[in-house]
């Protein structure tokens, strides 16, 4: 398989529609367990949304992603974080899928509007969690890879949910630290984590 760029990572390679990562799509069909065209998707761009025309090629970019793969346009909900989506209201979706960004910013939107919570009674009732680049990082117990493990600073605290830390863009060959408190795993543009109650596993497209 041809590399993909890391910046143009998703479902398929550098977004071309017809080079799917077969193996993330698949991976995400079983964790989905109901077909893609009944699947209803809040989209989350918000770690890109202090850039606007970043946030809007983003979004759209994904959401091609998504149309591509049977998702219906009438099931994906785009919405920026700002407190007023209720947790009934978040139940009613399937999959959460947070695009990349500024992943302090993120995480401090989340924070600020206890939508961390909503996000962590998502997950704990088998909803799906997709995270790319900042959204991703928003999963570990604390983002700061750059800095582990010196750095425990609230700001950088993510969800914890999983017990690893990732970096996420890498060059392939890229080797895992190995001075943090929790497994490391270097990720290119075409692998991700898929993540379930009985631990994780490294996939790649």
């Amino acid at each position: 398989m041809e590399k993909c760029a890391a910046d143009r990572s998703g479902f398929y390679c550098d977004n071309e529609l017809d080079r799917p990562l077969i193996t993330l799509i698949d991976s995400f069909a079983m964790m989905l367990e109901i077909p893609f065209d009944e699947a209803k998707v809040l989209f989350i761009p918000t770690a890109a949304m202090q850039n606007k025309e970043f946030a809007e090629e983003i979004t759209n970019r994904l959401r091609n992603e998504l149309l591509h793969m049977g998702v219906q346009a009438k099931n994906i909900t785009i919405h920026d974080i700002d407190g007023s989506l209720t947790e009934k209201q978040a139940m009613e979706f399937d999959v959460i899928y947070f695009s990349g960004g500024n992943t302090p910013y993120l995480a401090k939107r989340v924070r600020e509007t206890g939508f961390d919570k909503i996000v962590k009674k998502m997950v704990y009732s088998n909803k799906v969690y997709i995270g790319m680049s900042a959204g991703s990082m928003l999963a570990m117990p604390n983002f700061n890879v750059d800095n582990l493990p010196e750095s425990n600073a609230m700001e950088f605290a993510g969800l914890s949910l999983i017990n690893a830390y990732f970096t996420v863009h890498c060059e392939p060959g890229t080797p895992a630290r190995t001075d943090f408190p929790l497994p490391h795993i270097p990720l290119t543009g075409n692998q991700a984590l898929a993540v379930s109650w009985d631990g994780y596993n490294l996939i790649e497209g």
